[in-house]
Formats: C-alpha cells, sequence, structure tokens
C-alpha cells in the first residue's frame, strides 16, 4: 500500500513525493527457514523540470529497505514526447 503526491511549484517544475509500505513472507529453501516476515518502508522524493513543450528532467531518490537490508536508489531521467 502507498501513495504520491504531486506539488506544482511553478509551471515549469513539481516536486513528487511519496511513500510505499511492503511486507516479504517467510521463505523457506529446502525446509530451512532463512528470513522472517519483514516489513519493507519506501520512501521517495523527486522533482520534474519541463525544459519545453518536448522535453523534461526528472531527478529523484528513493530511500527503502528493511534494517537487513537497506537501499537507496538516485536516478535523472530524460524525458522526449515523439
Amino acid at each position: 500500500m502507498g501513495g504520491d503526491l504531486s506539488i506544482i511549484l511553478s509551471p515549469k517544475t513539481t516536486l513528487d513525493l511519496g511513500a510505499e509500505q511492503r511486507f516479504q513472507t517467510e521463505q523457506k529453501i529446502n525446509g530451512y527457514q532463512n528470513s522472517k516476515v519483514r516489513s519493507i518502508p519506501t520512501l521517495s522524493l523527486g522533482s520534474t523540470y519541463s525544459i519545453n513543450l518536448d522535453n523534461a528532467v526528472f531527478v529523484n531518490a528513493s530511500f527503502e529497505g528493511s534494517s537487513a537490508a537497506p537501499d537507496v536508489i538516485f536516478g535523472i531521467n530524460l524525458w522526449k514526447k515523439f
């Protein structure tokens, strides 16, 4: 379950926020239990800037994971309308 929010800062710029909560069930391999049920929260933050009518750039960061496997992802996307 989760949600996203986009806030328009100007006609060319938006701020994007997201939150998600996932659950991982326990796993057994060959009868051996190697993990328990885990809660995996994810928070994301990004911004989109419209260069012109056909081009935009999106910069984002995502912070996720349980204490057993934290993860951070940074990204830059260039959008081109065809």
